[in-house]
Parts: structure tokens; C-alpha cells; sequence
């Protein structure tokens, strides 16, 4: 075959027709026989293409011009959804979103997961599929003079300033817009990530959807910050929604968003909110779904894909504050949770005995760690649920699980590739994936969420 150097270059003009999305939301098409792909395109559309760039097995390019559009392109409502970079579906006809993520599941399963039998059934959508976040994360830089919170351009530290990001609820956006006038009062110094110098690093703010109860947390570097306290009641002052300020101290990794240590500014440590009939507490720093809606709607279906009937030993694993192990648990003889944070797994653990949930025992450790000690003091989990952050599960986790032999093992998964590969690593240990429900946790973006039903077929 022609090397790929040789049909295209960095600034080279061509026109191209899109045939698919690829998992970060760009659109797929060839160029004779080079793949190229194109951000906020759509399928079926042809487009002229600059080339910006050039990869190992394909190429990047820019829309130039859109010269045959389709039906399904519809104009973005946010005016900084392409530099942004967090909602690619923006210009997509939601019904088209719907489909295609489907279709990305499913080619994941065929391609990555090497099973061609799995049913993937539609996806179950919103109605409404905007201001549906309950949680930002804010980044933080000076912008003429004046600090502005905003959200980095993708792969950069370029701020795209911004608080009406229009996915998010209508509470959080005007709370960070007056959060951004506090920081220019007080003169709070951005943190700058080439030089590693300043103070404060991100904004997040987190709402209890049901009970609009709102958490703020200002993660900051070790720097001297004396004017936090002062601050911190200013803003729990302003907006009597705000129960809880708290300061979280960060001087790790840029790939950590929070650190180990934090101070109580005002109010309360954690906030309250509820998903189906239980409540939670919420942490700073543990995680909870960022879209309670739709997360009722995916846990009630790992529920039912369980196959429970009340006599089961359950494993739920990556459990963070308990919220599916309680789901389980009204319909289990016992469940075990497993989760690496001792912040979630104290949350956890109080989740429990608020909800007078007593069949459940929390565990802390990481899974590929703890999973073959489990197994040797005997537990034997009938069904085991995961739910692990994007990357999917660590090979000696995948092994310990089929090591274990439950009947079922359902998978709820935010990265339809990661989620593929561990199937295959399953599929060799006599396991199939039977039935796949994705659930759009996410509006106007690539993501999708989906919950697996993987059963044991032999051994």
C-alpha cells in the first residue's frame, strides 16, 4: 500500500465523505484508504477537509467547508461547543446521538470484544437532554486581568471561560458565576500548570438533585491561603442553597483532581441527595453520578440482570459510596463492596445504616489486591456487578472474578472499548455476553454509559 505520507500532509486540502463517529465523537471517513478522522462532522455528510495532522495508522483534520450536508445536523445551542470540547454531539439530532452510540457499543463488541451475537438493545435516551448535571468542575486562569472559570480546550491548558455550560443544572451555572466574582474580590491566584505555581487549581460544584442541597470545593495547592475561612462563609452566606464549602489541598499529580487532605470552610462536610427510595451522603471527594436521572434508570437494570431472588451472595466491586450496593441489597441475601477509597468506603458503609440496609458488608482495597484473599476465605459470589472507572478492570482483577466462577457477572461500563476488551478477556474463561442496555447518562456528548449482561456457559 502507498505510505500514508504520500497521499496527505499537514495542510493539505481534500474532500471527504463521513461514513462514522470513532469513540472520541469524531467523524470517520477514508481518504483513498486512509483514515481520517474529523471532529463535530456528521454521517453521511461530505465535507472539505484541511489536514492538521498526521498519526501512526490515520490522519486528523479540520471542517473547512461542509459541501453536502444531511438532515440530521442541527445547529449548536452553546456558542463555544467547538473549542470547549465537552459536548462533541452538539450539531447531532439527539434521536441520531442515540443510534450512533448504539452502534459504537456494538462495533466495540465485534471488533475489540471479538463476539458477534451480543444484543445491543437502543438506547434509553432523556427527554430532555439538557441541564442534566448536578456536578462541574471548573478550571481557573486570568483572562484580561480577571480570574475566570471556565473549561480547558481539549489536551490543553488554553481556558475556554465559561460558567453557562448549557449541560449543566441551571443552580450550579449561576453559583459559579458568583463564585467567579468572589475569586476577583479576594484575588485568589490562579493555578498555572507549566510552572507548577499558584493556588487555586479547580472550582467544583455538586448539587443534591432531589434535595438542592449544593456542595462547594476549592481545590487548591499547599499554598498559605488566609483568606479561606472569610470566603468560605461569604459564599455560604450569599446562597443560603450552599450547605457546604470546603477547601481541598492538592500538590500531586496533574492527573488527580483531588488530594488526601481537606478543611471544612463552612457549613457541613458532606451533603445529602437520593437516588430511587435511598438517600446518600456525599463526601468532597467521593464519586456519585453526575446524572441522577438516568442513573435510576441503569441501576434498576443491573438489578434486573442480576437475576436475584433474595438467596444470592453478591460482589459489588468499584462501589465507591454504596449507592449500587443498596439496589442490590433488597434483593440478595448478602453483598459485598469493594472499593478503594477509605472516604467512600466510610460513606459507604453510613449509607447503609442510614437506608437500614443491614445485609452489606464494605471492604477497602483495590480489587486486583483483595479479589484472590476474598477467594480464599471462601466467599463465593453467586453474581458479581463492576462498575470501574473508564479504563476498565486490571487484568489480575478480570482473572480473580472468573477464578471465582459466579453465574453471572454484570458490567456497567462508561467506555465502551475498555468495557470490550474485558469481555474478550472474559469470553476465554467461559464467559458470554448475552445482553448489553446503554443508557445516554450523557446528552450531547460521545460518551455512553451501558450495563452488561455477561453469564457463566461452562466450567
Amino acid at each position: 500500500m502507498t505510505n500514508r505520507e504520500t497521499l496527505v500532509n499537514p495542510g493539505d486540502e481534500i474532500e471527504l465523505l463521513i461514513n462514522s463517529v470513532n469513540h472520541q465523537g469524531s467523524g470517520v471517513g477514508r481518504y483513498q484508504g486512509l483514515a481520517v478522522f474529523v471532529p463535530f462532522t456528521v454521517p453521511g455528510e461530505k465535507v472539505a477537509v484541511e489536514i492538521t495532522g498526521l498519526k501512526k495508522n490515520h490522519a486528523l483534520g479540520r471542517v473547512k467547508k461542509i459541501l453536502d450536508s444531511t438532515g440530521i445536523r442541527v445547529e449548536p445551542r452553546c456558542p463555544v461547543f467547538e473549542t470547549c470540547g465537552g459536548s462533541q454531539f452538539q450539531h447531532i439530532d439527539y434521536a441520531v446521538q442515540l443510534e450512533i452510540k448504539r452502534k459504537l457499543i456494538e462495533e466495540s463488541l465485534v471488533r475489540i470484544g471479538r463476539v458477534n451475537n451480543t444484543v445491543v438493545k437502543p438506547v434509553v435516551g432523556m427527554t430532555d437532554p439538557w441541564g442534566y448535571r448536578n456536578k462541574a468542575q471548573f478550571q481557573v486562569n486570568e483572562v484580561g486581568g480577571r480570574i475566570k472559570l471556565g473549561f480547558f480546550e481539549e489536551g490543553s491548558h488554553e481556558l475556554v471561560p465559561t460558567t453557562d455550560c448549557l449541560l449543566l443544572d441551571r443552580q450550579v451555572r449561576d453559583i459559579a458565576s458568583m463564585i467567579e466574582g468572589m475569586l476577583n474580590k479576594y484575588r485568589v491566584s490562579p493555578y498555572d500548570w507549566e510552572s507548577e505555581k499558584g493556588l487555586l487549581r479547580h472550582v467544583i460544584v455538586r448539587k443534591g438533585w432531589h434535595t438542592s442541597k449544593i456542595m462547594v470545593v476549592l481545590v487548591t495547592s499547599d499554598e498559605k491561603f488566609p483568606e479561606q475561612f472569610t470566603l468560605g462563609r461569604e459564599i455560604k452566606a450569599k446562597v443560603p442553597r450552599v450547605v457546604s464549602v470546603v477547601r481541598n489541598i492538592n500538590a500531586g499529580p496533574v492527573k488527580y483532581v483531588f488530594g488526601r487532605d481537606s478543611i471544612l470552610l463552612a457549613g457541613h462536610n458532606s451533603i445529602t441527595d437520593r437516588i430511587g427510595d435511598f438517600t446518600f451522603t456525599i463526601s468532597p471527594t467521593s464519586f456519585f453520578q453526575v446524572n441522577p436521572q438516568q442513573t435510576e434508570v441503569l441501576y434498576k437494570k443491573a438489578v434486573e440482570y442480576a437475576g436475584l431472588t433474595g438467596n444470592e451472595t453478591v460482589l459489588d466491586l468499584y462501589c465507591g459510596i454504596g449507592t449500587i450496593t443498596l439496589f442490590l441489597a433488597q434483593k440478595s441475601r448478602w453483598v459485598f463492596g469493594l472499593e478503594v477509597s477509605r472516604e467512600a468506603v466510610k460513606d459507604a458503609a453510613d449509607n447503609a445504616r442510614a437506608n437500614n440496609i443491614i445485609n452489606v458488608e464494605f471492604i477497602t482495597g483495590r480489587a486486583e489486591e483483595r479479589l484472590p484473599g476474598l477467594r480464599n476465605q471462601g466467599i463465593r459470589p453467586d453474581v458479581v456487578v463492576v462498575d470501574p472507572p473508564r479504563q476498565g478492570i486490571e487484568k489480575r482483577a478480570l482473572q480473580a472474578i472468573a477464578d471465582m466462577g459466579p453465574k453471572r457477572i454484570i458490567y456497567i461500563s462508561c467506555d465502551p472499548g475498555t468495557m470490550a476488551r474485558d469481555v474478550n478477556f472474559l469470553s476465554y474463561r467461559g464467559y458470554k455476553a448475552v445482553e448489553v442496555q446503554p443508557v445516554d447518562m450523557f446528552p450531547q456528548t460521545a460518551h455512553v454509559e451501558c450495563c452488561v449482561r455477561i453469564e457463566r456457559v461452562k466450567g
